[in-house]
């Protein structure tokens, strides 16, 4: 059947049509009603006379009916609240369809269906290419899991760091956001550092736990994989990003000297200039003229500056000249060779050093190097205790 004007009929026809008509007659009057609205030349009063039919053909006990609603009204940029909500309200295989894809849904709808909907409707609303930034600020903050994860899969939207601190807020714990969260290429490096020690702490208790080895043995694999874990952001980050995550580390107290030794033995330059930097109170280009100075020399005067213990002082020192060789050489180190080097000079150098501080500082390597220097490492410790 053709749309055609109803002005001037007695709707009371149709409702006898809906009252009275078998299912074939309300399929039919579903089709022509639905062509009326969607004509954009049909006047405005017309829609307003078989609005009140068309609510009732929405909730036809018949699916057909409802059906032939979905496919018509589907592409109508402007409907009726009132019709489009009971249409959104119908069976989610007929509902989310029409929710994805209708062109009628502005930020009010939006705002009123994240309000009352299901996370199955949520996360449709949350799919959408015109997300508002209302709707999208709703669903951050109180929306389900779901409908956060499609805010997140969503191409159209650009999460601000704030959007990704109130996410992980709510969802620290949940792991489907977790997964998708971490994925992100812009994520905040306090988010990183913060859910690598959440990780550790969890699998801590969990071998605590389970008992799966024992309690001390348990306690130092997973501080250093979570010390390798924060690191690797630390390394990763770029420089601007790096002076702000140090400066978040220490202010949760987490710039440890076991980490800034763990980045001298591997060679994580960066790293060791950052932390000791913020450390000192310096900027980066006068820390990294101290650290670099007369060979190292200076480097006692910044760590007691640092507040970092003495006998880091005999690694970070080995480390600087290192790096000051390697720049000469021009030459780029990997972690191995570098922790060979590193374990060269503190075994050939430094005169004043005894045998029992040259043990201590190998033992910092064999603890905190490259795997193949720990192995090193540990049998020179091996060779100079027997000597002396």
């Amino acid at each position: 059947m053709e749309a055609q004007s109803v002005q001037g009929l007695d709707v009371a026809v149709l409702d006898a049509v809906i009252d009275e008509g078998g299912p074939e007659a309300r399929i039919a009057l579903a089709r022509q009603l639905a062509a009326l609205v969607a004509s954009s030349e049909t006047p405005a009063v017309e829609r307003e006379q078989v609005l009140p039919v068309l609510l009732k053909l929405a909730v036809d006990p018949e699916r057909a009916v409802r059906e032939i609603l979905v496919e018509k009204l589907s592409a109508v940029e402007s409907l009726p609240a009132d019709l489009l909500f009971s249409v959104i309200a119908s069976e989610d295989d007929l509902a989310l369809p029409f929710l994805r894809n209708t062109p009628g849904l502005n930020n009010w709808h939006m705002m009123a269906v994240l309000r009352v909907g299901d996370p199955a409707r949520q996360s449709v609303i949350a799919s959408r290419m015109d997300l508002s930034a209302e709707a999208t600020a709703f669903i951050l903050k109180s929306g389900s899991i779901a409908a956060v994860v499609a805010v997140m899969d969503n191409p159209a939207i650009r999460l601000s760091a704030a959007d990704l601190h109130t996410i992980y807020g709510r969802f620290s714990n949940a792991e489907e956001v977790m997964e998708r969260l971490l994925a992100l290429p812009g994520l905040p490096l306090d988010i990183r550092i913060l859910q690598a020690r959440r990780s550790a702490t969890r699998m801590r208790q969990l071998m605590a736990e389970r008992g799966w080895i024992p309690a001390n043995d348990a306690s130092e694999l997973v501080a250093d994989a979570e010390e390798c874990a924060i690191l690797q952001v630390l390394v990763d980050a770029g420089d601007k990003e790096l002076a702000a995550a140090v400066a978040f580390m220490a202010s949760k107290q987490m710039l440890t000297p076991s980490l800034i030794l763990r980045a001298a033995c591997l060679g994580e330059r960066r790293v060791v200039e950052a932390t000791l930097a913020h450390l000192s109170g310096m900027t980066a280009a006068r820390a990294a003229a101290v650290i670099y100075g007369r060979g190292g020399g200076n480097m006692k005067s910044i760590v007691n500056k640092a507040g970092l213990p003495l006998s880091c002082t005999g690694v970070l020192v080995a480390f600087s000249e290192v790096v000051f060789e390697a720049r000469e050489e021009e030459v780029e180190l990997s972690s191995e060779l570098f922790g060979r080097r590193l374990l060269e000079n503190l075994m050939t150098r430094y005169e004043g050093m005894t045998a029992a501080d040259r043990s201590k500082q190998i033992a910092f390597v064999s603890r905190l190097g490259e795997e193949k220097v720990r192995k090193i490492a540990r049998q020179l410790r091996v060779d100079i205790q027997r000597a002396a």
